[in-house]
């Protein structure tokens, strides 16, 4: 790995990554440096600080984590809401961790997970459902089959 040097005032070291081109048909089953830092930035989380408000839809390929508040609707893969976090809208992903509030549609397409201090007011789908004691689900509840397609929100805008 060559190593260029910045001449500056500060003597800085400026790392430079060269990655080979691998042809179709070469290692297969080997990532190549240059996938594993592609993967790395592409599965890479959205963090919601504490504190923080949005106020709009949020739209991801990948993780969230909500520590603050989301006034708006979320689509993502995975969704993790902290104690302290508090989502207003209507969230859908395969799987979600539920430590704070959600008020709305929530759409857990494989599991929902509710930990103790999570609370959850609205119509809920789910495709496997585990709540610790002391976390509470107020609404409507319904066992979601994970073979059926997933029922689209009825007021979802597109993002």
């Amino acid at each position: 790995m060559p190593l260029l040097m910045n001449k500056n005032n500060y003597k800085e070291k400026i790392e430079a990554k060269l990655y080979e081109p691998i042809s179709i048909g070469e290692h297969k089953n080997e990532k190549s440096e240059f996938s594993k830092e592609l993967d790395k930035i592409t599965n890479s989380t959205l963090m919601i600080g504490e504190g923080v408000t949005i106020k709009g839809n949020i739209k991801a390929e990948n993780e969230v984590n909500i520590q603050g508040v989301v006034e708006g609707d979320i689509e993502c893969i995975k969704i993790n809401v902290h104690h302290s976090g508090k989502i207003l809208g209507n969230v859908k992903a395969k799987t979600m961790s539920v430590e704070g509030y959600i008020e709305g549609e929530v759409n857990a397409k494989e599991i929902l997970g509710v930990k103790s201090s999570g609370n959850i007011n609205g119509k809920i789908y789910y495709g496997s459902i585990k709540i610790d004691d002391g976390g509470k689900i107020e609404g409507e509840i319904n066992y979601k089959d994970k073979q059926e397609k997933p029922e689209e929100f009825k007021d979802w805008k597109a993002l």
